[in-house]
C-alpha cells in the first residue's frame, strides 16, 4: 500500500467527471442500440418529453393541487360541522317534544283526577264525573269499537 493520494474536489475535477460521466451513459445507449438492431429488435421510440417546468411554474401548478386539497378539506370540515349542527338541533327539538308531550299527559292527569274526586258539600263523591271518565276510556279503547 502505496502513499494516500487525496483526490482534489475542485470544480474542474468535478466537471471532468461529470463530462467522462456523460460520455459512458452516451456510449452505453449506442451500444445497446446497435445490439437491439443486430438481433432484430426495433429501437424504442423516444418519448414526446413534455416541456420542462421551471421551478417557479413547478411551484405554482403545485400550490394549485395543495389548494384544491385545502379547499376540499374545507368543504368536508364545514359539511360535517353542519351535519353534527343538524343533529344537535334535531336531538333539542325531540328533546322539547317529549318534554311538552309530558306537560300535556301530566295537565290531562290532574284534569280527569280534580274531576273524578269531586265531592258534595256533605263530602260525598260524585259518580256522575266517574261514570263520564270511564265512558270515555270505553269509547277511547279500540277493544269495544271493533
Amino acid at each position: 500500500m502505496g502513499p494516500r493520494v487525496e483526490k482534489q474536489y475542485t470544480k474542474e475535477y468535478k466537471v471532468r467527471e461529470i463530462q467522462k460521466n456523460l460520455v459512458k451513459k452516451a456510449r452505453l445507449k449506442k451500444e445497446y442500440l446497435k445490439a437491439l438492431k443486430d438481433e432484430g429488435f426495433t429501437a424504442p421510440e423516444k418519448k414526446a418529453s413534455e416541456a420542462k417546468l421551471s421551478f417557479r411554474e413547478m411551484k405554482e401548478k403545485n400550490a394549485l393541487g395543495n389548494h384544491k386539497r385545502v379547499d376540499e378539506k374545507k368543504e368536508l370540515k364545514k359539511l360535517r360541522g353542519k351535519q353534527q349542527r343538524a343533529k344537535v338541533i334535531d336531538r333539542q327539538q325531540r328533546e322539547k317534544e317529549r318534554v311538552e308531550d309530558i306537560k300535556k299527559r301530566e295537565k290531562q292527569r290532574e284534569l280527569r283526577s280534580s274531576k273524578v274526586t269531586q265531592r258534595t258539600r256533605s263530602g260525598q263523591p260524585l259518580m256522575g264525573p266517574k261514570i263520564e271518565d270511564l265512558l270515555g276510556k270505553i269509547k277511547a279503547d279500540d277493544t269495544y269499537t271493533r
